[in-house]
């Protein structure tokens, strides 16, 4: 073999100046190359792959699993904040406080009465009923309380042994009684053909004849055609089937 000029000094003195030596073949051993076939390669790369796969699987549940708890959290924290949303929003609300008519006295059964007869004149049967009752009742004990003191101040005033000065008072107060009676008279006339026309309107019959008849007796006369008295005795015919009759 001959070396290369460049690997080796060339300078004076050198012991060995030759470019020539020789190299023994025999002497050493060239290892033998192993080629691998297309099976082997495929074997090795199905058990690299399932080696990884093996690797990554407890990453992955590792991750599913975390994934999952998160998950609960979120949900968890969600139904909290709706229970306390829902507890607040129990807690600012309060039932509605029920509207309770207020009792019928002289100071608004004019105006309970007024109202009535507007909505009767619309047709309104339902939500007449009930004041239209209570109406009544309180006129009839009212009438019914005026005949009770009326009485006591009548017998006071004719009994000889009552002052002078206490009969001159019990008239006063006998004539303020004779317009409270016949303020409530009228009232409980009112109230009385309502209550009949109402019932009739309703398809109670029975009630409207009762309401109606007493309506007639207690009401003045009137032959007019479109007075009250007429409506209440034609409207009360047509309860008993007896239309045009008398």
């Amino acid at each position: 073999m001959v070396r290369a000029c460049g690997s080796y000094p060339q300078c004076p003195g050198f012991n060995s100046l030759h470019r020539h030596f020789t190299y023994n073949l025999h002497a050493h051993t060239i290892p033998e190359v192993h080629l691998m076939t297309q099976s082997e390669r495929t074997k090795i790369v199905s058990k690299k792959t399932h080696d990884s796969h093996k690797a990554a699987w407890p990453v992955v549940m590792n991750g599913a699993l975390v994934t999952v708890l998160i998950l609960s959290l979120l949900f968890t924290a969600a139904l909290l904040l709706a229970g306390s949303a829902s507890a607040a929003e129990r807690r600012t609300q309060r039932p509605a406080a029920v509207v309770k008519e207020s009792s019928i006295n002289d100071s608004n059964v004019r105006a309970i009465l007024k109202r009535t007869d507007d909505q009767l004149k619309k047709n309104d049967f339902i939500n007449t009923l009930d004041p239209s009752l209570k109406i009544n009742n309180f006129a009839k004990d009212v009438l019914s309380s005026v005949e009770a003191v009326r009485a006591c101040y009548e017998k006071a005033i004719n009994d000889p042994a009552t002052p002078q000065n206490e009969k001159e008072y019990l008239v006063l107060k006998l004539q303020r009684l004779e317009d409270v009676e016949k303020r409530y008279k009228d009232i409980y006339e009112a109230s009385t053909f309502n209550l009949g026309y109402i019932y009739a309107k309703r398809g109670s019959p029975e009630r409207g004849r009762k309401y109606l008849s007493e309506y007639i007796k207690i009401a003045p006369f009137s032959a007019k055609k479109d007075s009250q008295w007429m409506r209440a005795k034609t409207l009360l015919l047509e309860l008993y089937g007896l239309e045009g009759e008398f």
